[in-house]
């Protein structure tokens, strides 16, 4: 046949985006500095390189060795810590509640608040327990994995898989290194 097939020209538009050298993102509850950063409307994946930290609503800090975070309609969907994974949740001034592990995956709600963070492989934590409205307690857990469920932004439920190594100290008992764990690094 004469008549040839016209194929209309693709038009589809993909966003890409690459920051290099002293990244820094501000948004109205949530920054982030990394070193480089690379997204793709393609996966809406925003990978970040070497030691970024993100801090969320002022009072809590993620850091690894690099993260990779799910965007959704602007807000994080889900954040992947791969390597020296490290959360750090304030509680007052000079008191934060620490997670680390070897690997973490954060989820987070429509307004890309944390609902619930998983941690694969040794899994350490430190949470101050409150009591008659002041902070009087250690909780020092340790597990090969756990997970953690938020509710209006305070932890609500933590479940440890394997028996896990649990140890309770008043915080009066602890010196100011023993209430950090290996690795701690607020900025």
């Amino acid at each position: 046949s004469d008549t040839a097939q016209v194929i209309p020209p693709d038009t589809t538009r993909i966003g890409f985006l690459e920051a290099l050298r002293n990244v820094r993102i501000y948004k109205k509850n949530m920054q982030v500095v990394c070193d480089s950063l690379v997204y793709s409307d393609l996966d809406s994946l925003a990978r970040l390189f070497n030691e970024p930290v993100i801090w969320q609503e002022v009072r809590r800090q993620y850091a690894a060795d690099s993260i990779t975070v799910v965007i959704s309609d602007g807000a994080m969907e889900k954040a992947s810590l791969m390597a020296n994974a490290f959360i750090h949740i304030q509680e007052d001034s000079t008191h934060y509640d620490q997670i680390k592990g070897t690997e973490m995956l954060a989820f987070f709600d429509e307004q890309g608040t944390l609902e619930r963070f998983d941690v694969l492989g040794g899994a350490s934590a430190l949470f101050y327990i409150e009591e008659n409205e002041v902070l009087a307690t250690v909780n020092k857990p340790e597990s090969k994995m756990l997970s953690a469920t938020f509710k209006d932004g305070n932890i609500q439920k933590i479940h440890y898989y394997d028996q896990a190594k649990n140890d309770a100290y008043p915080i009066v008992q602890l010196s100011s290194d023993d209430q950090q764990l290996k690795g701690f690094n607020w900025q």
